[in-house]
């Protein structure tokens, strides 16, 4: 039981964490498992130890991800842990353009949770365009039956592997993603599946939800008395910390740069090594723009987001991977750190699948579960001894509705409340953090819907046809999981440019307005071509979201093509 698992400490030549050992226990003496541990402690051995128990053992393994940049870094590890364990072609991933595993057909496969779901509930990915081809001409009946044999396949391949869902909290923020981890608990416990949730920062709320769903589900949450020295290493970290402060809109830039100087100040002789966190794409890019006109320019400044190409996002994870793997062997051997400067400036992507430490950490408020994984960031290494750090909001709390920027304002002022409230807040310690994870969130934050669960799950019975399948997608707004579904999207200046080589870039339906869009992308046998929204018959003054969702099923259509501009350093820039 133990032995794949220490196969993976003899691998990386690590001795192992104490907690880890006793998590790996309840994983394999359990069918349903949630391992709470603390950011930067090295639950991604579990899921590796877990993925050699499943080949030995005879299963396949899927390691479910929430979001792609995770996914591209957790493959690399992977990758290179079968490699030199001379297993050979054994890991693969499975989402968006990437079918390295078709139908979850390789021994291991890495994909994202939307992914994961379609496949679950018998959308396989490859057939929607059959599958959703009564939109264009077809009949849904017909359709089919030419995917009948892929979409049971995948299934089948769910249904006999192993599965982790990584950084699970990101999934219950809505009743629709909480209703999907519920119908997955009830799907595995059906059918006998082993079944291992993951996360750094998990409500006792949300537990309470969970096993109201069911009660034999086993929790593993830290325990600071296994580990003794890695609380010890983690308390006598010196944090220049002050309570979250309000600051104007106009003159927040001008005081996160004030900040910025004053921190370097503090860490002279260390490096400055800051991470800047803000909420909206917009306000990361002209944070970024300013500090270009700064002597802070002379350092390397960063900037991550969601809206970059592939082949641009990962060489900025290159660049800060480079400078990490020198930090992490300077601070291993007790060396001076003060050539390692670096500012990144990012949003929330930041929170889940970057291995990055900083020394300066500034960041807009944010729900304490998004707050906590942000702050996994700040002084993530052992070594790393005194930081500065500040937390801020502007005036738009105060704004109508129920949202600070991209959450949910109600929480963030809970959070808000508690960090006034607590002078000293360590966000490295396990028990305070617990604290203000439970001072936020109640059970009434995590509503799920019994009959929507019992819906979904039918789903997986009906082996016919996925006609159902299909009609719930639609119902759901194309998503079994996000409220906001991604849809792909190419600048009109790469338009004017160039229409030989497209690579679209995922953006949230929930941000393109009817203003936005120009027109789509429509790819034939010679390329691609614009094509204007009459043509499809789209009508702006209803509905709009619904008919995007709509006409981008369609066999033809690539990406829509909106109003920005695009470029290596700043990604994509709406107008």
């Amino acid at each position: 039981m133990q032995d794949q698992l220490e196969r993976i400490y003899r691998f990386y030549a690590y001795k192992g964490r104490p907690f880890l050992k006793y998590a790996w226990k309840e994983i394999m003496n359990n069918m349903i498992t949630v391992v709470e541990a603390p950011t930067g402690y090295g639950k991604t051995t579990l899921s590796q130890a877990f993925a050699l128990y499943s080949l030995s053992e005879g299963f396949k393994q899927i390691i479910s991800y929430p979001l792609r940049t995770l996914l591209e870094d957790q493959y690399r590890k992977f990758s290179h842990m079968t490699s030199k364990l001379s297993l050979k072609d054994v890991v693969g991933t499975r989402y968006m353009h990437h079918l390295d595993s078709y139908f979850f057909v390789k021994p291991i496969t890495l994909t994202t949770v939307d992914t994961f779901s379609m496949t679950l509930f018998g959308l396989e990915p490859m057939d929607l365009e059959k599958a959703f081809s009564q939109y264009y001409g077809g009949s849904i009946h017909d359709s089919i039956i030419y995917s009948i044999g892929h979409y049971l396949f995948s299934r089948s391949s769910v249904l006999l592997s192993n599965i982790v869902l990584d950084e699970v909290h990101l999934l219950a923020d809505s009743t629709k993603s909480l209703n999907f981890l519920a119908s997955l608990i009830v799907i595995a416990r059906q059918n006998g599946l082993r079944l291992v949730f993951m996360s750094a920062t998990l409500p006792r709320a949300l537990i309470t939800t969970l096993r109201r769903i069911d009660r034999s589900i086993v929790v593993a949450d830290f325990n600071e008395d296994l580990d003794p020295d890695f609380i010890g290493e983690r308390e006598a970290k010196e944090i220049d910390y002050s309570p979250p402060v309000r600051i104007g809109s106009k003159t927040k830039y001008e005081t996160i740069i004030q900040w910025l100087l004053e921190a370097e100040k503090k860490v002279r002789g260390n490096g400055l090594r800051a991470v800047l966190v803000f909420n909206t794409v917009n306000e990361a890019i002209e944070m970024y723009n300013r500090l270009l006109e700064t002597d802070l320019r002379r350092k390397n400044i960063i900037l991550l987001h969601s809206r970059f190409r592939e082949n641009d996002r990962r060489s900025k994870t290159a660049l800060l991977e480079k400078l990490t793997s020198i930090l992490k062997e300077r601070l291993r051997n007790h060396s001076n750190c003060s050539g390692i400067e670096y500012i990144v400036v990012s949003t929330q992507v930041i929170e889940a699948g970057v291995d990055i430490s900083s020394n300066v950490f500034i960041t807009d408020a944010a729900p304490a579960n998004s707050l906590i994984q942000r702050l996994g960031r700040f002084l993530r290494y052992p070594g790393e001894n005194r930081g500065f750090l500040r937390i801020w909001y502007d005036e738009s709390i105060d704004d109508k509705g129920g949202r600070y920027k991209v959450y949910d304002k109600h929480l963030v002022k809970k959070t808000l409340d508690w960090l006034r409230a607590e002078h000293n807040f360590n966000p490295h310690i396990p028990s305070k953090y617990r604290d203000l994870l439970d001072g936020v969130y109640t059970t009434s934050d995590y509503i799920v819907s019994v009959s929507e669960v019992e819906e979904l799950v039918s789903l997986t019975l009906q082996l016919r046809s996925p006609r159902r399948a299909v009609e719930k997608f639609i119902e759901l707004g194309g998503s079994y999981i996000r409220n906001s579904v991604l849809v792909p999207v190419v600048p009109e200046t790469q338009i004017a440019e160039s229409i030989e080589e497209i690579e679209p870039i995922p953006l949230p339906i929930r941000s393109i307005n009817k203003d936005l869009v120009k027109a789509v992308l429509v790819r034939d046998p010679t390329g691609y071509r614009r094509v204007d929204l009459s043509e499809y018959g789209l009508d702006k003054r209803r509905g709009f979201h619904y008919q995007l969702i709509r006409l981008l099923l369609r066999q033809e259509i690539a990406a829509l093509i909106v109003r920005g501009t695009y470029d290596i350093e700043r990604g994509l820039v709406i107008s």
